[in-house]
C-alpha cells in the first residue's frame, strides 16, 4: 500500500513537470495545446459530458425494478392495560420488488430527454474548444504582429542612422550645413518612440499570452515565426445547419418538444408489477385478536394515478408549450445570424485579401524609392527632408501590410470558430 502511495505520487510529481513544459520557441500548435491543456472552462465541459452520460445512464435504470425494503419494531398495548401488562412487541419488515409496464411514454421521454441533454452537452464541448482556440489563436497572432511592428521600428530606426552616415558623407563636398546636422539628429530621435512603442507593445502581448496560457513570462522566451509565416486560408461558406451553434439551438428546440411530452404523458397512469414479502414476529407466544403474526407474501399489478387537484399539471404543459414556441424562435434568429455572420466575415476577408496585393506593391515600391532617395541623397540631388519623407513612408507602409496580415488572421479565426460543425 505505501509503495503505491510512493508511485503514485510520483506520477503525479511527473505528470505536473510535464504539464509545465513550455518550448523554447513557442509556435501556433504549442499556444493551441496549452491553452487546451491548461484552460478550466475546457476540463470543465468535459466534465459536464460525463455527466450528461450519466444521466443518460439514470435515465435509462429507470426501466429496470426498484427493490424497496423497510423494517419496524412497534410495541403494541391494550388499555386499560389488564390483558396484556408492559405491552406486546411487534418486530415487521417489508421487501417488494416492483417493476413498471406501461407509463404511457413517461419512460420513454425521459430517456429521450437524456440523450438530448448529452448531445446538447457535446455541442458545448465543442463550442467551448473552438471558442478556446479561437482566443488562442488571436492572441498568438497579436504577439506575432507585435513582434513584427518591433522588427520595423528596429529597422526604421536603422535606416535612420543610415541617413545620418550618409550625411557624413557630404560633410567632405561641403555640401550640408548646420542646420542640416540638428535636422538629422532630430529625425534619429523621432525614431526611438517608435521603437519604445513598438518595445512595449510586444511585451504587452507577451503579458497577455502568458496570462492566457497560465505561465510565467520568463517561460516564454521566443515566438517561433514571423506574420509572414502564418499562411492565409481560402474563405468558403458552408451550410449553414452544421454549425454548432445552430445544432445547439436545433436540440435545444427538441429538447423542449420532449419536455412537452413527458408534460403531456404525465397526466397519464402508471401500470406496474409487483411482489412483496412481509415477515411480522413478536417474541412471546401471546396472541390478541385481530393480529395477524404470521409471514405474507403477495404479488399483483397496480395502477397510480395522480391528478393534483390545483392544475399544477396543467401549468407544467402550458409552460412547456411556450419553451418550445421559444426554442423554435431561438433556432430562426440563430440560422439568419449565422447566415449574415458567415458572409459578412468572407466579405471583409475577401476585400483584405484583394488589399493585401497592393499594400505589397506599395512597401516593394517604397523600398526601392527609398533606395534610390538614399543615393541622390548622397551625391546631393535630394534634400534631407525628401530622403526622410521616403524612409517614413517606407516604414508607414510596412506597419499598414502587417496591419493587413493581422486583420486577415483574425477574421480566418472568426470564421473557423463560426463555421465549427457540431453533433447532429
Amino acid at each position: 500500500m505505501r509503495r503505491l502511495l510512493v508511485l503514485t505520487l510520483l506520477s503525479a510529481v511527473v505528470t505536473q513537470s510535464l504539464w509545465a513544459q513550455v518550448p523554447a520557441k513557442l509556435s501556433e500548435e504549442d499556444v493551441i495545446r496549452l491553452a487546451l491543456d491548461r484552460n478550466e472552462a475546457n476540463a470543465i465541459t468535459r466534465n459536464q459530458l460525463k455527466q450528461a452520460e450519466l444521466r443518460l445512464k439514470k435515465a435509462r435504470s429507470y426501466l429496470f425494478p426498484t427493490l424497496t425494503a423497510n423494517a419496524s419494531v412497534q410495541k403494541l398495548y391494550v388499555l386499560p392495560e389488564k390483558r396484556l401488562p408492559g405491552g406486546l412487541q411487534i418486530n415487521s419488515g417489508e421487501v417488494t420488488l416492483s417493476q413498471p409496464i406501461y407509463t404511457f411514454g413517461r419512460l420513454g421521454s425521459g430517456i429521450e430527454i437524456a440523450k438530448l441533454d448529452k448531445d446538447i452537452t457535446a455541442n458545448a464541448v465543442k463550442a467551448t474548444r473552438a471558442e478556446i482556440v479561437r482566443a488562442a489563436k488571436q492572441i498568438y497572432y497579436n504577439a506575432v504582429y507585435n513582434k513584427h511592428v518591433l522588427k520595423i521600428a528596429e529597422e526604421s530606426l536603422a535606416n535612420a542612422n543610415r541617413n545620418k552616415s550618409a550625411l557624413g558623407e557630404r560633410v567632405s563636398f561641403g555640401r550640408i550645413n548646420q542646420n542640416d546636422n540638428i535636422k538629422m539628429q532630430a529625425d534619429v530621435a523621432s525614431r526611438k518612440p517608435l521603437l519604445h512603442e513598438a518595445t512595449r507593445g510586444y511585451e504587452s502581448a507577451i503579458q497577455d499570452l502568458s496570462y492566457f496560457l497560465n505561465v510565467e513570462v520568463e517561460e516564454i522566451k521566443e515566438l517561433d515565426g514571423d506574420l509572414f509565416d502564418v499562411p492565409s486560408a481560402l474563405l468558403v461558406e458552408r451550410p449553414v445547419n452544421d454549425f454548432v451553434d445552430v445544432q445547439a439551438a436545433l436540440h435545444n428546440r427538441r429538447l423542449s418538444a420532449a419536455r412537452e411530452e413527458l408534460a403531456k404523458s404525465d397526466f397519464m397512469p402508471t401500470l406496474s408489477a409487483f411482489a412483496s414479502y412481509l415477515p411480522r414476529h413478536t417474541p412471546s407466544s401471546i396472541s390478541l385478536p385481530g393480529v395477524l403474526m404470521t409471514d405474507t407474501a403477495a404479488i399483483g399489478l397496480r395502477l397510480d394515478f395522480e391528478l393534483p387537484l390545483g392544475g399544477a399539471k396543467s401549468y407544467e404543459r402550458r409552460e412547456r408549450s411556450l419553451d418550445l414556441n421559444n426554442a423554435q424562435l431561438t433556432v430562426n434568429r440563430v440560422l439568419r445570424e449565422s447566415s449574415k455572420q458567415q458572409k459578412s466575415l468572407i466579405q471583409q476577408y475577401n476585400t483584405l485579401e484583394k488589399k493585401k496585393q497592393s499594400l505589397q506593391d506599395a512597401v516593394d515600391v517604397a523600398n526601392r524609392s527609398y533606395k534610390v532617395a538614399l543615393a541622390s541623397f548622397r551625391n546631393g540631388s535630394i534634400s534631407q527632408l525628401q530622403l526622410n519623407d521616403s524612409e517614413l513612408l517606407l516604414t508607414n507602409n510596412k506597419i499598414s501590410f502587417a496591419q493587413n496580415l493581422l486583420q486577415m488572421k483574425v477574421l480566418q479565426t472568426e470564421l473557423e470558430r463560426l463555421q465549427t460543425e457540431g453533433k447532429n
